[in-house]
């Protein structure tokens, strides 16, 4: 099991208890990783460190730190620039993710099929361009082989021909991918002659959209307590009595705070299934204490895919784990995992559809 410290940056004002909650979702990507956080480190600035995000004096103590716990990463609750990671890496001798950097890794060990892994390289590669600093620069594709800081060609010249050499396996990517875009687009236009509806799955990553599509659809697919479970758009049939038509549910990847373009970029592809579909339904967590700020990152998502107006019911799932004086803050009441309000959700998609 991997043993990460984990580093953040808040402001000095912000009240303790609100500090650390800024780790909670850290950890759980982590944990999702299977790695273990053995440290946990707030540093209250009034900003973060142009130069290191986290301070030179921090960043030296948290390097001395990894060497007496014997960590095998550093990750900052953070999306660093290559400068700062460069200068990080001069005082902290193990390897350094940041935010994006971890959840990468997540995608690489959950992707099944080849559009995700290409997705996921694409994400990778588009990532590291910006990472490329100075003669001494270290991509996540080398930090992942287990080494250091790694010697670059001559200045700028050897910077130019790694960028060249990273945007010519991204266009071979964009080659594929747009291959299967066309599959996919060929498909829908089938669906759409044979007035077959689509809906699509969309919610804050691990909101149960995996388990509701195989509660609707009975489609046998794998259901983990895991962020981003699921990187591929799956599809199951849902056919509806009242109106007698099959419609179809499409679930897809889901969404995190701070998410940066690129990553929804490399993931259009899977994604267009929403971006095309008839109807969405936004799933979240009714027992989550942050369901309303994860509603508003979903929603700043669809609005930044241009689909915010796109027909839509608000569903809350996991009702199930809510207290007894504990009520839904809106959208429809259901529970997946325990088939409760299912049927009322079949009557508003109707009327949906």
């Amino acid at each position: 099991m991997l043993k990460i410290i984990v580093a953040d940056v808040v402001p000095r004002d912000l009240p303790k208890p609100s500090a650390k909650e800024h780790f909670a979702e850290l950890v759980r990507l982590i944990e999702t990783l299977g790695g273990m956080t053995v440290v946990k480190i707030i540093q209250k600035r009034g900003r973060p460190s142009g130069k290191t995000y986290l301070g030179t004096g921090k960043a030296e103590e948290i390097g001395k730190m990894a060497k007496e716990l014997k960590a095998d990463a550093v990750v900052i609750n953070a999306i660093l620039k290559g400068s700062q990671l460069f200068e990080l890496t001069q005082r902290i001798p193990i390897v350094i993710w940041d935010r994006v950097d971890l959840i990468l890794r997540i995608f690489d060990r959950h992707a099944s099929t080849s559009e995700a892994k290409l997705q996921i390289k694409r994400a990778q590669l588009e990532y590291d361009i910006p990472k490329i600093y100075g003669r001494a620069s270290t991509t996540l594709f080398e930090r992942e082989r287990g080494g250091g800081v790694t010697q670059r060609g001559a200045g700028e010249r050897g910077i130019e021909i790694e960028k060249r050499h990273i945007r010519r396996q991204i266009k071979m990517i964009d080659k594929k991918l747009d291959t299967i875009k066309k599959s996919r687009a060929s498909q829908r236009k089938h669906r759409k002659r044979n007035n077959l509806p689509t809906i699509a799955l969309v919610g804050y990553t691990n909101s149960g959209k995996s388990t509701l599509l195989r509660a609707l659809t009975g489609k046998k697919v794998l259901v983990e307590d895991k962020l981003f479970s699921t990187l591929d758009t799956r599809l199951g049939a849902l056919y509806l009595q009242k109106s007698q038509r099959k419609t179809l549910l499409a679930d897809t990847i889901g969404f995190i705070e701070n998410l940066p373009p690129m990553l929804i970029a490399s993931f259009m592809a899977t994604l267009e299934e929403a971006k095309y579909a008839d109807l969405l339904l936004h799933i979240y967590d009714a027992s989550d204490k942050k369901a309303s700020k994860k509603r508003q990152v979903v929603r700043k998502i669809l609005k930044d895919m241009g689909i915010a107006d796109k027909p839509t019911l608000l569903v809350a799932n996991k009702i199930d784990l809510l207290k007894k004086d504990e009520q839904v803050e809106k959208g429809l009441p259901i529970s997946a995992e325990k088939k409760l309000g299912l049927e009322n959700l079949i009557t508003e998609i109707e009327k949906k559809i």
